[in-house]
């Protein structure tokens, strides 16, 4: 996955995202792997600094200019811009580090952006000493105003290390914002996660309107990335999202998988006029089907779970009452008052309800007894890796539901209409979906009394 599909942000020198990175364990690698696909999709872009950067890093630019006093010389930036499409700025050249800017100098560059036709601006906001993990100093970071997006980064190979020198940059002050004493604690996955949440840690200095979204690097084997998944598992039961990178690797995508909060909506709002009663409360195997897809909704994987009722409210409120007193703030009711206009408008109940922070919802009705929560679970691993809708397949042919959508595509879910579900935004350039194959039986459901004296028969 790109970093700019990745961390959802859209080059545009109308709205220039302006994305600062803070933290330890691969900013470099970062910064300039994003400057690298900008260029590649021909935007331009300027990236700098706003502590010191390294001989090395600044030979990662094509070009580089610096600043030399209060104002930048817009006119040898422009000529950089159109020679290279990127451009670092720099304000003192002093071999082997170089200073930054003023941070008040890119909150310019933000504002000139639709003059310069600049896309974006990335900032390098931290400095780390080449240590994995840090805390910073009260000076640090300096962030400018006008960030878009802080990405605190965090190198995994720190998981398991003690929390001293030469492992941690700052140690005294990691130690004293995690509350440990002992300099041979090892760091763990837990720690990460306080650290990067915390308002003297990865979150430090984030302007009011920037969004955070955490880094965890160097993901680059099987047990760094299982411990990677367990710091994003943390993260997004904290509302928050975060990202399993290997941005400094020659070979492959930079991001490996994306992680953050989503939902699993069961679709249970009908009338059930052709079955002649509520087909929710139909019991099979001693559990009505309303509580049995609540059930596999919150064992699917997903964060929330979320049932749409609106006919039978009140009864199915009723069948659901155990297991809500069980799963707590985890399982979610939804009426949808408007019902009887059909499956769309439960869509719209659902992603209306869904917290702000939601990245996907997998939906699925109420009335497939056959589906297997293992089919629901592997659904989830396509959409981290970056697909943006994800379905079940029959014999190569899509179906409607189970299905996945990224919340790129809330609004279109929105703008839905009639008693259909999902299926016309999957049907709708087809090969942008991926599917995950299965059997017609998993898939089943059940419409008519026929249906359901076939289903007891099986």
């Amino acid at each position: 996955m790109l970093l700019t599909h990745a961390l959802r942000i859209s080059p545009n020198p109308a709205h220039p995202p302006v994305v600062a990175f803070a933290g330890a364990g691969g900013k470099s690698a970062a910064l300039f792997r994003l400057a690298g696909e900008i260029v590649a999709a021909g935007q331009r872009v300027v990236t700098t600094t706003t502590t010191r950067i390294g001989a090395e890093q600044i030979a990662l630019a094509p070009a580089h200019l610096l600043v030399t006093g209060p104002q930048i010389d817009w006119a040898a930036l422009e000529q950089a811009l159109d020679s290279h499409g990127h451009c670092l700025l720099l304000s003192i050249d002093q071999p082997p580090k170089a200073s930054g800017v003023d941070p008040r100098l890119v909150d310019a560059l933000a504002r000139r952006a639709p003059e310069l036709n600049l896309a974006a601006v990335l900032v390098e906001a931290d400095g780390s000493a080449r240590r994995p993990v840090k805390a910073p100093a009260p000076h640090e970071p300096v962030i400018p105003d006008a960030t878009t997006l802080l990405v605190p980064v965090l190198g995994l190979d720190a998981i398991g290390l003690p929390l001293a020198e030469p492992h941690v940059h700052r140690p005294e002050q990691l130690r004293g914002l995690l509350g440990i004493a002992d300099p041979a604690t090892r760091f763990t996955p837990q720690m990460a996660a306080r650290l990067l949440l915390h308002p003297q840690g990865g979150a430090k200095g984030r302007p009011a309107a920037a969004r955070l979204l955490p880094l965890l690097n160097k993901a680059d084997n099987p047990s760094r990335r299982l411990l990677g998944r367990l710091i994003a598992h943390l993260l997004a039961g904290r509302g928050q999202s975060s990202l399993l990178g290997a941005v400094g690797a020659a070979n492959g995508e930079p991001v490996l998988e994306r992680w953050g909060p989503t939902a699993a909506v069961v679709l249970a709002a009908g009338a059930a006029r052709r079955m002649g009663a509520p087909k929710q409360l139909l019991e099979i195997d001693g559990e009505v089907l309303v509580l049995r897809a609540a059930r596999l909704a919150l064992e699917s994987g997903a964060d929330r779970a979320l049932v749409v009722s609106g006919a039978y409210g009140e009864r199915v409120e009723a069948a659901l009452a155990g297991l809500r007193a069980i799963a707590g703030e985890r399982l979610r009711l939804v009426h949808n008052p408007a019902w009887e206009m059909g499956q769309a408008s439960s869509i719209h109940a659902a992603v209306q309800a869904l917290s702000v922070d939601c990245q996907a919802a997998l939906f699925f009705p109420v009335d497939q007894p056959n589906l297997p929560v293992s089919l629901l679970r592997r659904l989830w691993q396509p959409w981290r890796e970056g697909s943006n809708r994800v379905a079940t397949a029959v014999d190569g042919e899509v179906r409607g539901a189970p299905a996945i959508f990224d919340r790129r595509y809330f609004p279109e879910l929105l703008a839905l209409r009639g008693d259909q579900g999902a299926r016309p935004l999957l049907k709708r350039d087809a090969g942008g979906v991926v599917t995950m194959p299965t059997t017609a039986f998993a898939l089943a459901d059940v419409d008519t009394p026929q249906d359901w004296a076939r289903l007891a028969r099986t």
